[in-house]
């Protein structure tokens, strides 16, 4: 090294001269002999024909017109990079630099040491509320700060390319990349020789299924905005073809959820046609729609509004194990639209922010439910969600154009039991470990047979004060004079707290225990039996409302399959008398399960009667006279084919649903809606006791009895 800088340093040691390999002064730029470049006239030009290059030439000498030399087009300039874009691709290198290098400030505490509460307050307070960008048309979320930046970097330059002309070749989108975006393994593929028109509803019957949805489901569910989507159904009279394909999607639910709170007769008169067809078509219709739209990878509201009334709508028509799984992808597409964030951190209008608060919390209630029908916790929502509970308005006080956010109105709404459900979603999601609190409180532990005193305690004032909070609600908004859905309200506050402190009493708290209630299988069995008179209690209160939907698809197949294998071996007691009752119940609310070439009721059925063919012979051999079976045992017996259930056909039984009246029966207490807690776990259930049993004359059923053995088929 040190000789080649001497080779290259000037030497002048000898006399202080530069030696001849020195660089010199340049010389000066020498004038250009290079001679001008003659063009053709004008005329020739404009003739092209070849000129002479003199002037006059000889072709505009021939043809006696002056002659007028060409003047050269002015040097065309030579692009230069374009300076601000080399800067943003150099701010994107560093920013992906700083990316790929970023690494925790230190050693972090493990979550299982920490609360969930302080977890995520800590989380809130440094985590930056993210931005929505917007991309092909669509609004997506995005709360990584680093690739929030890069992505502005990217569309700046993206503007840049477009605004200076630099490329003529269209830029590559997501939908020329990829052939499709697999949204048919949710929905199944598509089928193309299919036209929405042809499942679209009569132009008589769009209003009157709208209505039907105006009055039995959006009290429910409040997730859309009624003034709105008036404007719509003009057009919608005439058919989908003068449509937005999400206002299409959108009404496909809507039209989907009026007919699940339609009666099969109701819908007989109404549409002209069975109610399970009915369901079929605008089922297709909802998810053909949302498949041509590209549901997965659109970020728009209507279209997720139209994908949450769609999954309500599976309830208690779809196996909820799949339903749950499905809601996941709804949670999924909610967080990408940014819909975990309050819209007031992201600057939205107050009109679109208190939409997508009654959008998220919906998902939120459908997602606990989904999660404890399936016999889990709720489930991993996205961590440090901010979103604020709706408003306590009505649809009439809120307007697209609004600039000041809304405020509580004083007194009752429309919004009333949405509030009340959204209250005990937040009670579950911020009560981890409650549903393992509720199954420890009936089973038995191989480690301590009672839940600890003081964890006992301690849920039982969570639920007090859940119990408060549901009352402030009640005491702030609610008017038992405004309407069906307050009186709803009302009855659903006392059966929330009802049905849980039921459920968290021990068993040796209970006044059964000791005498029918004697282990803790005992008690279980009494759980299952008290569940299904919940039932039927909301069954009976909500008929005459128009929301008998809502209970009916609360419905838990598993807890009616385990009490009706309970019956194969209880035969004497209160509890069993009760049980039986129920089991005339749900044969009264849900006539499906007398069609028993359903696999799911066929495998019901197998019990019902063997149940009862053990409750003849108790009785008789008590009394000496055999009981007349009620109707649905002579449905099943005629229906099932083995020739052992076959008997001579007896009256029908008088029963009506008008006889259920509220307080009819021991144990049923006061309350509106199915319980969201009534599930059990399969554990605790003694499945030797089903033996196995035979359909159709074969072997063996193959169908499963554990926790995703039974429910209705896969089917959408």
């Amino acid at each position: 090294m040190a000789s080649s800088s001497a080779a290259n340093t000037p030497d002048t040691s000898s006399h202080g001269q530069v030696p001849a390999f020195a660089p010199t002064q340049p010389h000066p730029a020498l004038p250009s002999h290079k001679p001008p470049r003659i063009l053709a006239c004008v005329l020739c030009q404009h003739r092209k024909i070849k000129c002479d290059r003199n002037f006059p030439c000889a072709n505009c000498t021939k043809a006696q017109v002056k002659c007028t030399p060409s003047t050269p087009a002015p040097a065309r300039k030579r692009r230069r990079p374009n300076q601000d874009l080399q800067e943003r691709l150099a701010r994107c290198e560093e920013l992906l630099k700083e990316y790929a290098t970023e690494k925790p400030d230190g050693p972090t505490t493990p979550r299982a040491a920490i609360s969930t509460t302080s977890y995520e307050d800590n989380y809130l307070k440094w985590q930056p509320a993210g931005k929505l960008i917007q991309e092909d048309g669509n609004v997506r979320f995005m709360d990584n700060p680093l690739l929030g930046t890069v992505y502005d970097e990217l569309r700046a330059m993206r503007e840049i390319i477009d605004s200076d002309d630099l490329g003529t070749e269209e830029c590559a989108t997501d939908s020329t990349m990829t052939p499709d975006d697999n949204s048919d393994l949710l929905f199944g593929g598509d089928s193309s020789g299919v036209k929405t028109e042809a499942l679209w509803p009569d132009a008589s019957h769009v209003i009157g299924l709208w209505q039907i949805y105006l009055d039995r489901v959006n009290p429910l569910t409040k997730i859309i905005h009624v003034p709105t989507m008036q404007p719509f159904l003009v057009n919608a009279v005439g058919g989908p073809q003068r449509l937005p394909k999400n206002i299409e999607a959108l009404l496909f639910s809507v039209f989907l959820m009026a007919v699940v709170s339609l009666e099969p007769d109701e819908c007989q008169s109404m549409l002209g046609c069975a109610r399970e067809d009915a369901l079929e078509r605008f089922s297709t219709g909802v998810r053909l729609t949302l498949l041509r739209i590209g549901f997965l990878k659109t970020h728009d509201l209507t279209v997720l509004q139209a994908l949450v009334i769609y999954l309500i709508s599976l309830q208690g028509r779809y196996n909820r194990h799949a339903a749950w799984i499905l809601n996941g992808v709804v949670i999924r597409i909610a967080q990408k639209m940014g819909l975990h964030r309050d819209g007031e951190r992201l600057g939205l209008s107050p009109f679109e922010a208190e939409m997508r608060r009654r959008v998220w919390w919906q998902i939120i209630m459908v997602d606990s439910k989904y999660a404890i029908f399936s016999g889990l916790s709720h489930s991993l929502l996205p961590r440090g969600w901010d979103t604020k509970t709706p408003k306590n308005v009505n649809d009439a006080d809120i307007f697209p154009t609004a600039t000041e956010p809304f405020q509580d109105r004083e007194g009752p709404t429309e919004m009333i039991f949405v509030l009340l459900l959204y209250k005990f979603a937040k009670f579950l999601v911020e009560t981890p470990g409650f549903d393992t609190m509720v199954m420890l409180s009936t089973e038995t532990s191989p480690t301590n047979e009672d839940l600890p005193e003081e964890s006992l305690m301690e849920y039982r004032r969570t639920v007090e004060n859940l119990g408060k909070d549901l009352l402030d609600i009640l005491d702030k908004w609610c008017d038992p004079m405004a309407g069906r859905i307050h009186e709803m309200a009302i009855q659903m506050r006392a059966h929330i707290i009802d049905k849980i402190m039921e459920l968290i009493t021990p068993a040796k708290l209970q006044p059964e225990w000791g005498g029918e209630v004697r282990t803790h299988k005992d008690n279980t069995f009494k759980v299952a039996v008290c569940s299904l008179e919940h039932n039927e209690t909301n069954y009976v209160s909500t008929k005459d409302k128009g929301f008998m939907w809502f209970s009916l698809s609360h419905f838990q197949m598993d807890i009616f399959l385990y009490m009706a294998g309970q019956l194969c071996h209880r035969t004497e007691g209160t509890i069993v008398e009760r049980a039986w009752r129920q089991v005339q119940v749900v044969y009264t609310f849900h006539p499906e399960l007398l069609d028993t070439s359903n696999r799911a009721a066929a495998v019901v059925a197998v019990f019902i009667l063997k149940a009862w063919k053990k409750r003849e012979e108790v009785i008789f051999g008590r009394t000496g006279m055999l009981p007349e079976p009620p109707f649905y045992i002579e449905k099943l017996r005629a229906s099932m084919p083995d020739e052992q259930y076959k008997s001579e056909p007896t009256p029908p039984d008088p029963y009506t649903p008008a006889s259920l009246a509220v307080g009819a029966h021991p144990g049923v207490q006061d309350g509106s809606l199915d319980s969201f807690l009534g599930y059990l776990d399969a554990s605790a259930i003694d499945w030797d006791m089903f033996g196995a049993p035979t359909l159709n004359g074969g072997g063996p059923s193959s169908s499963s009895f554990g926790a995703f053995g039974v429910g209705p088929s896969v089917d959408w």
